[in-house]
């Protein structure tokens, strides 16, 4: 039988994010999170899943996405994900999260996994809005023996 770590992750509604004013009217500035960031692509359409993220200071570090290259991304929206059944490091489900989705302005993790991802079997719940996240993935073809 294959024993599975389980970390749930409760994700927000999305907010709607014009300018970083939007961002510090929000109540984005939570703690240890993990952030999905939507808006329009030339190539995979409106609306779409470009960015999965984790921070310390969510509102802070969305604010530098928009002085880059969000700045260019017309219908932009984010939605944070918490997870209260989990205090380990959030590069584990990040890295989880982006190789299974492959968000096209993610850089890291996108063929790989972090190196802590794959010392055992991982699934990761999405519940709340999880907007184009899968309601679960794991880490699977990723585990070392």
């Amino acid at each position: 039988m294959i024993e599975y770590q389980e970390i749930v992750i409760h994700w927000s509604d999305r907010i709607s994010i014009n300018s970083a004013h939007d961002v510090e009217q929000s109540d984005v500035e939570t703690g240890h999170v993990l952030y999905q960031l939507y808006g329009d692509h030339p190539v995979y359409g409106r609306d779409t899943l470009l960015y999965i993220g984790k921070s310390t200071h969510a509102g802070n570090r969305i604010k530098t996405h928009l002085n880059n290259v969000f700045g260019r991304v017309n219908n932009r929206s984010v939605s944070i994900g918490e997870s209260r059944n989990y205090d380990g490091s959030l590069e584990i489900p990040e890295s989880i999260l982006i190789a299974n989705h492959k968000p096209s302005f993610n850089k890291e993790f996108l063929h790989d996994l972090s190196s802590e991802a794959k010392q055992h079997k991982i699934i990761v719940i999405n519940n709340g809005n999880n907007g184009m996240l899968k309601t679960c993935c794991t880490n699977y073809w990723w585990v070392v023996g």
